[in-house]
């Protein structure tokens, strides 16, 4: 990543060495991701920057106190600006047109809320968010996902230099003219205070929350600041050549361990990052003497020297390239070593033409020299980038409106074949028969397309994952009474059915859901610590008792079952596992059992079909017929719906089989009628489950008849 490094600034102190170590986090991190098996541990190459970054910022930080006894903000930042901004724009543009071209319009969607998020140096935020979000689970790698690391530096160089003027005015109070070893005492203390209240937290937040710890600028401040407590070493500092040899060897040799021991399995960064931290902190101290190590004359090569000047390009460029082309030929063709080869030769091709082009003229240039000047490319890179945002959605608005005049698929369009007396189900049976005849995708689709991964059924106050335990009553509120909606997000996108039951036959409805949560008996197991989920028992133990004292005249469950602890062994059950099947028949039975004590009826509704691929992405991928995006189900969920139905049959329990609504003669459309009828690979949109309000009525023995009704107007 790019650093106010001395290559900045031919005038300075050059250390060859320090492009070096660049280029070798690098190939770490390029190679992590072009071949993940071959480095695992090859994203420490992201904390090795970090180490150099903190220590090359500081350096000039400090070099400029002790020269004119200050340190110049707008100097610092239009640096900043003529180093990150140029680069950092292109690449954001360049792959948000890419994304428009090559990717299907839905991913793109994403990829510009991403450009907005890099534009403004907030990548990381956004994706410990999107990394928590239960909903986004499963979608595929965001090309601008790299900008997170920017992200942690720049928002850190938000403070540091703050940090080290207070430090220098406290050094002038303590009479010390300019900086001097006054300063270094003070942002010595201070940065000592800041990387042990960082690491101390990283090893925390990792342990707590491992996806937010890992993009969490307070989780990787201490990392910049061990760099940058390199910086303040005394200059004065000495230490014989065996010794210096020795610390190079041993930095080198701490990030080759993490590079080939950690995975991505270690939580990290914790303290698993002190590995690759400290390693390279001792590559830098070795390399403070006059005289090279034998590490540092290694790396300073020309080859390692050269690729050391394109980093910051080469980690820009790679990781877009990389989503793009494995995207675009899949993953099968991305993994020959010809693709990869030819897709490692695109990304050097284009970072030496970007360092050529774009960092050279804007780093060295002079007419970018002043200050004002180069500030101004702040306001000129945001207003570029967000401009192409919205004219690229502009244009996704307009390629989704050529469909504008397809029909929906409808009974009469098949009216010469038998497809049953239930027109619900008769409905999903001709959208195969148009699948399979190849027609095009309907242009007035409920929900459109661009609105589709924020269609989520309402929660309102009582989005359980927030730690409530509110009771938000809805479908008729006035009502005696009762149906309590139990489950995990499968329940929640069953809800806007059985909330437009409440409404239309007289129930008061509670919706008792907590994405991600299984409601069987059984412990789940957290996907992000890797163990029990304690908020989820605490969620399910609370509703058990909701429920006692509820007692609803009717309980509907919807809930996948996850990686699960077996009660006999303590072990934890992935669905592919032995034991899984009769530990979770366990775990529906004392469900079961528990909800008869307190209900009149217990209904499970299963069999939602879990699709190869999100439907919505392949609706917005080009132009594609029905027939493309019709899928054969999954055979998990078929499993795990027959599991819960015969615990259902002998504890007494009713059971709905979803899937007759999903899918028939063996594939499941996209489309149904002019429902998108699933949001993801697996979850009702909240549009199609109201459709379904009617023909669930009648399975829950709410309205017998409801089945016959025709089907209401769209």
């Amino acid at each position: 990543m790019a650093t106010d490094s001395p290559a900045a600034s031919p005038r300075q102190q050059f250390r060859l060495d320090i492009q070096g170590i660049r280029a070798v986090a690098v190939l770490l991190v390029v190679a992590n991701h072009i071949a993940p098996g071959a480095l695992p541990g090859g994203y420490v190459g992201v904390d090795v920057f970090f180490v150099v970054s903190g220590y090359l910022i500081t350096t000039l930080l400090v070099r400029e106190a002790d020269a004119n006894g200050r340190v110049s903000l707008s100097d610092f930042y239009a640096r900043r600006a003529r180093r990150i901004l140029p680069a950092a724009t292109v690449v954001t543009i360049a792959t948000a047109l890419a994304s428009l071209l090559t990717l299907a319009l839905l991913r793109t969607q994403t990829v510009l809320t991403d450009a907005v998020w890099a534009t403004f140096f907030a990548a990381n935020v956004r994706l410990a968010t999107t990394g928590t979000d239960y909903f986004a689970q499963g979608e595929p790698p965001s090309p601008l996902r790299h900008y997170w690391s920017l992200a942690v530096e720049e928002q850190f160089y938000l403070v540091w230099p703050l940090l080290l003027m207070l430090c220098l005015l406290w050094a002038r109070r303590r009479g010390g003219a300019q900086g001097g070893p006054s300063l270094r005492r003070a942002a010595g203390v201070l940065l000592a205070v800041v990387v042990v209240l960082s690491l101390a937290w990283s090893a925390w937040d990792t342990y707590a929350s491992p996806v937010t710890a890992y993009f969490s600028t307070f989780a990787r401040a201490w990392e910049l600041g061990i760099g940058a407590a390199c910086a303040l070493l005394p200059r004065g500092l000495r230490l014989t050549s065996a010794a210096r040899n020795a610390l190079a060897l041993g930095g080198l040799g701490a990030i080759g361990v993490a590079t080939l021991t950690l995975t991505e399995a270690t939580p990290f960064p914790g303290t698993a990052a002190l590995l690759p931290v400290l390693g390279t902190a001792a590559l830098i101290v070795a390399g403070e003497g006059e005289r090279s190590t034998v590490v540092g004359r290694g790396l300073t090569v020309g080859p390692l020297v050269l690729i050391g000047d394109w980093s910051y390009s080469i980690y820009l460029w790679h990781w877009p390239v990389i989503v793009l082309v494995r995207s675009n030929l899949g993953p099968e063709r991305f993994g020959s070593i010809t693709v990869r080869l030819l897709t490692l030769v695109v990304v050097f091709a284009l970072s030496w033409a970007t360092f050529r082009w774009v960092e050279t003229p804007f780093r060295t240039g002079r007419s970018w020299r002043r200050t004002g000047r180069a500030l101004l490319i702040y306001p000129v890179s945001v207003a570029t980038a967000l401009a192409t945002v919205l004219v690229a959605g502009q244009v996704m608005s307009y390629r989704l409106g050529e469909w504008s005049d397809e029909p929906a698929i409808e009974l009469a369009d098949y009216g010469d074949r038998h497809l049953g007396n239930d027109p619900y189900v008769a409905l999903v049976r001709a959208s195969v028969l148009a699948a399979e005849d190849g027609r095009a995708v309907p242009g007035d689709l409920t929900p459109g397309l661009l609105a589709l991964r924020s269609q989520t059924a309402p929660l309102g106050q009582c989005d359980y994952r927030t730690g409530t335990t509110k009771l938000c009553p809805v479908g008729d509120v006035d009502a005696e009474r009762t149906i309590v909606v139990l489950g995990d997000s499968r329940a929640r996108a069953l809800s806007p059915a059985v909330e437009e039951i409440g409404r239309e036959y007289g129930y008061r409805v509670y919706v008792l859901v907590y994405s991600g949560c299984t409601a069987t008996a059984l412990q789940q197991v957290d996907r992000d610590t890797g163990r029990a989920w304690g908020a989820c028992e605490e969620f399910k133990a609370w509703a058990r008792t909701t429920v006692a004292d509820l007692s609803p005249d009717l309980v509907v469950v919807s809930t996948a079952a996850g990686r699960l602890i077996d009660p006999r062994t303590g072990d934890t059950l992935d669905d592919t596992d032995d034991g899984y099947a009769s530990a979770l028949e366990q775990g529906w039975a004392e469900l079961f059992e528990d909800l008869r004590a307190h209900a009149d009826q217990v209904f499970i509704v299963g069999n939602t079909p879990k699709l190869p691929q999100e439907t919505g992405v392949c609706l917005s991928n080009g132009h594609p017929d029905l027939g493309d995006c019709a899928f054969r189900p999954g055979r998990y969920a078929a499993r795990d719906a027959r599991l819960s139905f015969a615990a259902a049959e002998t504890a007494g329990v009713g059971s709905v089989d979803a899937s007759k609504w999903f899918c028939a003669y063996g594939l499941c459309p996209s489309v149904i009628g002019n429902y998108i009828a699933l949001r993801d690979s697996h979850h009702m949109t909240p549009d199609y489950s109201r459709w379904l309000a009617t023909p669930l009525a009648a399975e829950l023995g709410i309205d017998a008849a409801a089945t016959h009704q025709a089907l209401p107007p769209r």
